[in-house]
C-alpha cells in the first residue's frame, strides 16, 4: 500500500526536523565564593566550543586563586576609569554596573551581537545585578542560574580563605553575598554548589534542556505551522456521555 500524505505535508517530507536553536546566554549568578568561575573553567575546558566573553572592569588584578587555579586574566580586561567611561559615552557595553566606590565593571556589547548572528552559546560568571541588566537587554538569549553555597557559613569560609580580600573589605564581600539572596526568585533556575562535577553535570543539562525548547527554534516552529490542519481539534467535553456509546460495538 502506498501512503499518500496531505498536500501540506507533502512538500516537506524530505525536509529535516532537527531545526537550529538561538543562541542561548547563560548566567551563572550569585555570591562570590559560590564556586561559579571554577565551574566556568571547568566547563570551558571540557567543552571548548562554548564561548565566554569577558568583562571589561576597573579594579586592580587578583592573584591567582592556589586552591582552584582560576586566574582574573581569564575573566576580565582591565582598563582605565577613563576607558571605561568611554565605553559607556559610546554604548560599547551591553550593561555596566558600580558596585562599589571606584569599581566598574560592564560587558562588550558587540560579542554578544557576534554571537547571536552565529547561534553560538555563551556563558556569564555574574552576580544578580550584572544578570538582571543583561537580561533586561538580551531577554531572548539570557537564562539565569542561581548558585548558592551549601550554607552561608561554607560561603563564609570560602570567603575567608580566599587569597587578597581581608578586614573591612572581606566582610563587605560576604554583606554583598547575603543582599544577592534578595534576588533569587528573579532566576530561571536554582542549584547548590555541594561538589563542583555534579554541579557542573546539571548545568550542563539545564543548558541542553534551554536549547530544546520550541521558543528558541522559531524556523522548526514555522515548518510546523505549515503542515498544521487547522480543522483538527482536541475533544474534552462529552456532557452527555455518548463518546463511548456511540462506538459502533458489531464488527465489520
Amino acid at each position: 500500500m502506498t501512503i499518500i500524505p496531505p498536500a501540506a505535508v507533502a512538500a516537506n517530507m524530505e525536509t529535516e526536523l532537527d531545526g537550529r536553536s538561538s543562541s542561548v546566554f547563560f548566567v551563572l549568578s550569585g555570591p562570590g565564593g559560590t564556586g561559579k568561575s571554577t565551574l566556568i573553567r571547568m566547563w570551558r575546558k571540557a567543552d571548548p566550543d562554548i564561548g565566554y566573553i569577558k568583562n571589561v572592569t576597573t579594579r586592580g588584578r587578583r592573584a591567582p586563586d592556589p586552591a582552584s587555579g582560576v586566574d582574573d586574566e581569564d575573566f576580565f580586561e582591565f582598563v582605565t576609569r577613563k576607558r571605561f567611561r568611554e565605553m559607556v559615552e559610546n554604548d560599547e557595553l551591553a550593561q555596566w554596573v558600580n558596585p562599589q566606590p571606584g569599581y566598574y565593571s560592564g560587558t562588550p556589547r558587540q560579542p554578544l551581537l557576534d554571537a547571536i548572528a552565529h547561534g553560538r552559546d555563551l556563558l556569564f560568571d555574574y552576580t544578580p545585578q550584572l544578570y538582571l541588566n543583561l537580561q533586561r537587554a538580551f531577554p531572548e538569549q539570557v537564562v539565569g542560574v542561581f548558585v548558592a553555597p551549601p550554607s552561608l557559613a561554607v560561603l563564609r569560609d570560602r570567603l575567608t580563605g580566599r587569597p587578597g580580600d581581608q578586614g573591612a573589605k572581606l566582610q563587605l564581600k560576604f554583606n554583598m553575598g547575603v543582599q544577592d539572596l534578595s534576588y533569587v526568585d528573579m532566576h530561571d533556575y536554582h542549584v547548590t554548589n555541594h561538589d563542583l562535577d555534579e554541579t557542573l553535570e546539571t548545568l550542563r543539562g539545564i543548558l541542553k534542556s534551554e536549547k530544546h525548547k520550541l521558543a528558541r527554534n522559531p524556523d522548526l516552529r514555522a515548518l510546523y505551522e505549515t503542515m498544521k490542519d487547522r480543522r483538527q481539534m482536541l475533544f474534552y467535553y462529552d456532557p452527555a456521555g455518548r463518546r463511548l456509546t456511540d462506538i459502533d460495538e458489531t464488527d465489520s
